[in-house]
């Protein structure tokens, strides 16, 4: 592993001194670069007088964000293949990829070697990214879209291990592909006679914006009731892939969705359920993506940019930024907390001021503070990547010291998550952590609501994004360690402003979901989700849920037993296979699970194949016959899987064979039932079933009261499952019988 230290000559001579010691980087084909494009790139380096010794190093480091094609230099037929050449008679270099190879954020390196002689001044070599000569596809670039991707360049001339950065390392700006799909997204609920906000944004395959689409769509409700869409609109180019219409009113209650269409027949899309009320309750629903960093730390582009995307591109309510804490230099801090303050406008948008606390996990692990304020202070886990240690005394580790510094506190609240160090749910404050995080870009961790509940706490959940990419709450997983769709979470809240969120928030008012608009509208005992209260008989439940698509199954859960289900029997279909697997191997880094596998069919035939839950083009099926099928998928404690329609008789055998398990069954044996296979780790499970028909309609309502309840204290809550593998959890209801 190379050495960490770097050296900034820039203070004591300028950027054309530097360049003529230590050399210069160009990179070619300049740019820009498609999001998620295949292709090859050279980036050619120019030693300078000093040249490179032996045992000297040549770096190129990426920003910890990025999912560019992890370069391999072992098979030159293979993609993201990677190969140095110099044109030194004096030396030879030699290539490797270091995935920690430099300082955070800068991690990933393609380190290149001088060996057996020296690299002279005026040697040059050369880096070819996605080389093709053995047969290459070449490598893919990164899936989401930035300002200036760095290939930030760094020379060990001396065999010293130490690094000074070359200032011309070359950048490009990554720009959006071809719109493949039209997003609509309306409130979840409006008020009949007012007006709301409608906005139409068009996505290309890796979920960026299609800033240059240029295309007409036409809007259509259809029955009527929705006035003031446009009969058409065409996109212009400053419009940035996304569009709202505002002064949109509906004439009278109901559930609506809004349908765009591309008037060449390309695109379409169908918008989030909006339930009309002619009079509103007291709480509203807003959503929410309450966590994510850009490019001040660990992200991409920038805090300003962040808030902008979420309020104008994913029609968000409510936004927080989480830094890591151990990245914020005072300066980077005023800007979080001037662009937060800049964003937010009470009525429209709620940006919260905040940071994440980046504690190891042995001192608790990750948990994110927010502030009601426009003012706050930052105490630090450590100071662990910052050179100013002048305020090194407001450092509070482990995370009881936070606890007990801001204790009575009634500013802020705290919420525990799961990122790349996973929360150690030992340490809480009841008073301060009123929240888990149980669903985010990197992965499903429902394991924390279960866990809190079985230590006797009383939490609500959350979800959210933690997107590195610069796109909150609309956070696709690309092709890196992010395994899922980034999550958002509902507020049931009376007003849009700091206080009613916070307020809203703190009581346990909110749902979690994995990203998609589900309504769930939801009372125990006539009390909100997140009330706690005494009951002298079983708990009365009324439940109304409104999909995004059809609704599989409805679940009421009693602490971690499950007491109802809806449908209470699965109709299940005669001729077609759900084959599903979930799971993480661990709570840390290190949870992604791999399941690249193939189902063979024998004395059967498969007549067709769909993906099922699945988050990425990087992932799915990658080929299909008559009796064999293909997939590749990782799972982070979320569920993937195929559906395959079937000629099957009683004897049609099914082979499934993947890296964590492996098994056999007739279609007979099958029958009714759901054949799980455990493969260890962290709930991880291959699981084979008729496919569930599941409620078969969007909108389900039931009112529900159990026959009895166990005396003592009792955490009740709501699972909803639909049948594309979305999810949607209730914060529970803590009643005491």
């Amino acid at each position: 592993m190379t050495s960490r230290i770097e050296l900034n000559p820039l203070a004591a001579m300028g950027v054309e001194r530097i360049e003529s010691l230590y050399g210069s980087a160009t990179l070619s084909p300049a740019g820009p670069i498609t999001a998620g494009s295949w292709g090859t790139w050279h980036l050619r380096y120019i030693a300078g007088s000093y040249g490179i010794d032996e045992n000297g190093t040549l770096l190129v480091a990426w920003r910890f964000a990025t999912d560019w094609g992890t370069p391999q230099t072992s098979d030159s037929s293979a993609p993201n293949y990677v190969s140095a050449t110099t044109d030194s008679r004096s030396c030879r270099v030699a290539c490797r990829f270091d995935p920690k190879g430099y300082i955070r954020p800068w991690r990933a390196c393609l380190a290149i070697d001088i060996v057996d002689g020296t690299l002279l001044p005026g040697d040059s070599i050369t880096i070819n990214y996605g080389d093709r000569s053995g047969g290459s596809a070449g490598t893919r670039a990164q899936t989401f879209v930035e300002k200036a991707f760095r290939f930030r360049t760094l020379i060990d001339a001396q065999g010293s291990g130490q690094y000074v950065t070359l200032p011309s390392s070359p950048a490009t700006e990554i720009v959006a592909g071809e719109a493949v799909r039209l997003v609509a997204i309306v409130p979840s609920e409006a008020e009949t006679g007012r007006q709301f906000d409608l906005v139409v944004k068009v996505e290309d395959g890796w979920g960026n914006p299609a800033t240059s689409y240029s295309g007409t769509i036409a809007l259509e409700e259809e029955s009527g009731a929705i006035a003031n869409l446009p009969d058409s609109y065409t996109f212009q180019l400053d419009d940035r892939g996304a569009r709202r219409f505002g002064n949109c009113i509906v004439s009278r209650p109901g559930i609506f969705t809004i349908c765009a269409r591309a008037l060449d027949g390309t695109l379409a899309g169908e918008s989030n359920p909006m339930k009309a009320l002619s009079t509103p309750g007291s709480h509203r629903p807003f959503w929410a993506d309450l966590h994510g960093q850009s490019g001040e730390t660990v992200g991409t582009n920038s805090v300003r940019d962040y808030f902008a995307f979420a309020r104008e591109t994913s029609a968000l309510d409510v936004s927080g930024h989480q830094a890591n804490d151990f990245q914020i230099t005072e300066q980077i801090w005023e800007e979080i907390k001037a662009a937060a303050n800049d964003a937010n406008e009470p009525g429209r948008f709620v940006a919260f001021v905040g940071y994440e606390w980046s504690g190891t996990t042995a001192g608790g692990g990750d948990r994110n503070v927010y502030f009601l304020d426009s003012q706050a202070e930052l105490l630090r886990s450590s100071h662990a990547q910052i050179s100013d240690l002048s305020d090194l005394a407001t450092d509070r580790y482990p995370v009881s010291e936070l606890h007990k510094e801001l204790a009575g506190r009634k500013d802020l609240f705290i919420i525990p998550h799961v990122g790349g160090r996973p929360s150690d749910l030992s340490y809480h404050s009841a008073a301060l952590e009123p929240l888990v995080e149980i669903y985010s870009s990197w992965g499903e961790f429902e394991w924390m609501l279960r866990e809190s509940i079985s230590r006797g706490y009383h939490v609500g959940v959350v979800a959210g994004s933690d997107g590195h990419k610069g796109r909150p709450g609309s956070s696709y997983p690309g092709a890196s360690a992010f395994g899922v769709y980034g999550g958002l979470t509902c507020i049931l809240a009376s007003d849009l402003t700091r206080s009613a969120i916070g307020e809203a928030l703190i009581a346990r008012r909110c749902y979690a979901t994995s990203g998609q608009r589900i309504i769930v509208r939801a009372s125990c005992e006539n009390r909100p989700i997140g009330s706690q209260f005494r009951l002298d008989r079983p708990p009365a439940f009324d439940l109304e849920i409104v999909g995004t698509e059809e609704l599989e199954q409805i679940e009421l859960w009693r602490g971690n037993e499950l007491l109802r289900s809806w449908p209470a029997i699965q109709e299940r279909s005669p001729d077609q296979l759900r084959l599903s697997w979930k799971g993480a191997r661990v709570r840390g880094r290190a949870r992604k699970a791999r399941w690249d596998g193939t189902l063979t069919v024998e004395r059967g035939k498969i007549l067709a194949v769909e993906g099922y839950a699945f988050d990425s083009p990087a992932e799915g099926v990658q080929d299909s016959g008559p009796n064999r099928v293909s997939w590749r998928s990782i799972t982070t404690g979320d569920t993937d899987g195929i559906l395959v329609a079937l000629e099957a008789q009683a004897d049609t055998l099914l082979a499934v064979d993947t890296p964590l398990v492996s098994t056999e069954i007739s279609w007979s044996e099958l029958g009714d039932s759901c054949k799980r296979i455990a493969a260890g780790g962290l709930d991880l499970e291959l699981m084979l079933e008729r496919r569930p028909l599941g409620l078969k309609e969007r909108h389900f309502r039931v009112s529900f009261r159990p026959a009895s309840s166990p005396s003592g204290d009792h955490a009740y809550w709501i699972r909803v499952l639909q049948g594309d593998g979305a999810k949607a959890w209730t914060s529970p209801w803590y009643v005491t019988h």
